[in-house]
């Protein structure tokens, strides 16, 4: 289990529910980051918040970070694996969550930690939004998810971003585009971090997509 934060609408009803995110942060975070661009939705969304399991001094990671080349496959694998058993056991945890509507934000490592899940077994995940994220090699190699067809992807990437320049989040894009007919790019001048500007792109990104599941029904 990953220690986590969990934010619910304050002033909710009895027996209403929420679609729900889950938050990843990035390589130095922990779980009060992400959740900082996401304090608008909370008056109608679940916010879980997962702290990655790494130590790096005061702050942390998913996964180990490698000296050279690209961090471990096989390690970010086992990662998503246990983030995807943690939104199960969550789901079943919290009555306030609408598990049909369970939607993924990652920031750098949590990122690429979302982006193997999704790859891997997105069929069970409403959406994903990838932020500031390297795209890694091995991820072109992976099966290709018939799941993820008309999946929505969200990749936010700051123009002035010199820790992973914004070619990678385009280069993701393009690969994205080859898996699922719904993927949007956006561009925020800024750099490895996150801002006001791509909240706001979030909100309506999720609201958008909330709202078209609910049309659907």
């Amino acid at each position: 289990m990953f220690t986590y934060d969990i934010y619910e609408p304050i002033g909710r009803k009895e027996g209403e529910t929420f679609p729900v995110i889950y938050a990843l942060h990035g390589f130095g975070g922990d779980e009060l980051d992400v959740p900082g661009i996401l304090e608008i939705m909370m008056d109608r969304y679940v916010v879980v918040a997962l702290r990655g399991k790494v130590e790096y001094g005061p702050s942390y990671g998913f996964y180990h970070m490698a000296t050279e080349g690209e961090p471990d496959a096989k390690e970010i694998h086992e990662v998503s694996k246990q983030v995807l058993q943690f939104i199960a056991d969550i789901n079943k945890k919290y009555d306030t969550i609408q598990t049909a509507n369970t939607f993924l934000i990652g920031f750098d490592q949590g990122a690429i930690v979302t982006l193997d899940l999704m790859l891997r077994y997105g069929g069970e995940i409403s959406g994903a939004a990838l932020l500031s994220s390297r795209f890694l090699s091995y991820t072109e190699n992976l099966p290709k998810n018939l799941l993820l067809q008309n999946k929505p992807f969200f990749v936010g990437h700051g123009t002035e971003d010199i820790v992973v320049p914004i070619e990678e989040a385009e280069r993701l894009t393009r690969f994205l585009k080859t898996l699922s007919t719904n993927v949007e790019f956006h561009s925020f001048f800024t750099a490895h971090n996150l801002k006001e500007a791509e909240e706001d792109e979030l909100e309506i990104w999720l609201d958008k997509l909330v709202q078209s599941r609910v049309q659907k029904k």
